[in-house]
C-alpha cells in the first residue's frame, strides 16, 4: 500500500481522512501546534498543553469506530461552567497530563476511537504563530490572524513560528517514507503553511522524493487570501517548500451554490477561480472535477470560531487522490 502523508489540521484534513480511510492506503497526517482559538486555546492557556483540536479532527477523520465515540470526541459542552469546551479536546489534554506525553496520548485516544492511521504533531510543544502584514504590521495568534480584527484588505507578506523547532523525529520519518504528499484542504498561512515553518520540515519535504500534491481550497479566506486564484495557492506554497515544487494540484470547477454565496459574501469570501491555464503554464499537473459537498455545514451555537459552510466531497476527493498516487 501506498503511504500518503498529509500536512495539515482541521476540518477540511479530516473531511479527506474520512474519504481515504474507505482506500486501501496508509494514512498519516502531520499537524500544527500553533492552534490557539476557541475550545483549544482555553486548554492551552490554562494547561499549558499541546493544542488538541486539530489533533482531535484527524483522529475522529481516521476513526473506524462506531458514531457514538465518534460523536462523544466532537461535542461541546452547552452550559456551565464547561460551556464550550469540546470533549475530545478535554480527553487528549487529560491523557498528555497523565501520560506525560503528547504522543502517548494520541496513542490512547487512537484506541479509544480504533483509529488505522498516524496523527503526528509537527512538534512536541505548543507554539505561536506571528504574521506580518504588507503595511508592516505584525499579527500575533493563530487565531488573531485567522479571525482577523484588523484590516484585512492588507495581505500576508511573512510568517514566523516561535519556537521554529525542533521537528518532531516522527514527522519527518513520515516525509522521507511518502509516496505523496498531500498539502491542504484548509487555511493556507494558519494551518498548512505552519508545519513548514518547523526547523527541518521544509528541507525534508524538498528532498524527499514523494510526489507533492495540493488541494486548493473552495473559498477564499478574508485576511489570508483575498483574490487568490489557484495559481496563487501553489505558488504560495511553492516559496515554502523551495526548491521543491508542486507537481499536481486538485481544483474544483462547479459553481457554488447562490444560497452559499450569500452566506459567504458576508463574511467576505468568494470561490476560488481555478484558472488551469496558468497553473499549466507552470508546469503543474491539473486535476479537476465537481467537488463541493452538497451539505451545508452549521456550526454548533456555543462554537466561538467561524467555520466553513462549505466543503469538499470527501469520497470524491479521496478517489481523486488514491487514483493519483496508484
Amino acid at each position: 500500500m501506498k503511504n500518503i502523508v498529509i500536512i495539515g489540521g482541521g476540518t477540511g484534513t479530516s473531511t479527506l481522512l474520512s474519504g481515504l480511510r474507505e482506500f486501501p492506503t496508509n494514512n498519516s497526517v502531520i499537524v500544527s501546534t500553533a492552534d490557539d482559538g476557541g475550545s483549544t486555546g482555553k486548554l492551552r492557556a490554562e494547561l499549558g498543553v499541546v493544542p488538541p483540536g486539530d489533533i482531535r479532527q484527524c483522529l475522529v477523520g481516521l476513526s473506524y469506530g462506531d458514531s457514538v465515540m465518534k460523536d462523544l470526541f466532537n461535542y461541546r459542552f452547552q452550559g456551565g461552567t464547561l460551556e464550550g469546551l469540546v470533549v475530545g479536546n478535554v480527553i487528549i489534554s487529560g491523557l498528555e497530563k497523565s501520560t506525560g506525553s503528547i504522543e502517548s496520548a494520541i496513542i490512547e485516544a487512537a484506541k479509544m476511537l480504533n483509529v488505522r492511521g498516524q496523527v503526528v504533531p509537527v512538534t512536541l510543544h505548543p507554539t505561536e504563530l506571528s504574521a506580518t502584514l504588507e503595511n508592516g504590521e505584525i499579527v500575533v495568534g493563530e487565531h488573531n490572524i485567522d479571525d482577523p480584527s484588523h484590516d484585512g484588505n492588507h495581505k500576508i507578506g511573512g510568517l514566523s513560528l516561535s519556537p521554529s523547532g525542533p521537528a518532531n523525529p516522527r514527522a519527518i520519518r513520515l516525509i522521507f517514507e511518502a509516496d505523496a504528499i498531500i498539502f491542504g484542504p484548509g487555511d493556507l498561512f494558519t494551518s498548512t503553511i505552519p508545519n513548514l515553518l518547523v526547523d527541518g520540515m521544509a528541507k525534508a519535504i524538498a528532498e524527499s522524493k514523494a510526489r507533492k500534491i495540493m488541494v486548493v481550497n473552495l473559498m477564499n479566506k478574508w485576511g489570508q487570501t483575498n483574490g487568490f486564484k489557484a495559481s496563487d495557492f501553489v505558488s504560495t506554497m511553492n516559496k515554502f517548500i523551495s526548491p521543491a515544487k508542486i507537481d499536481e494540484v486538485v481544483v474544483n470547477m462547479k459553481a457554488v451554490d447562490e444560497k452559499i454565496l450569500e452566506l459567504y459574501h458576508k463574511e467576505k469570501a468568494e470561490p476560488v477561480e481555478a484558472d488551469s491555464g496558468e497553473l499549466e503554464k507552470m508546469g503543474v499537473k491539473v486535476m479537476t472535477a465537481d467537488l463541493p459537498s452538497t451539505n451545508i455545514f452549521e456550526k454548533n451555537a456555543k462554537d466561538k470560531l467561524k467555520r466553513s459552510y462549505l466543503r469538499h466531497d470527501s469520497q470524491k476527493l479521496a478517489k481523486i487522490i488514491y487514483d493519483s498516487v496508484n
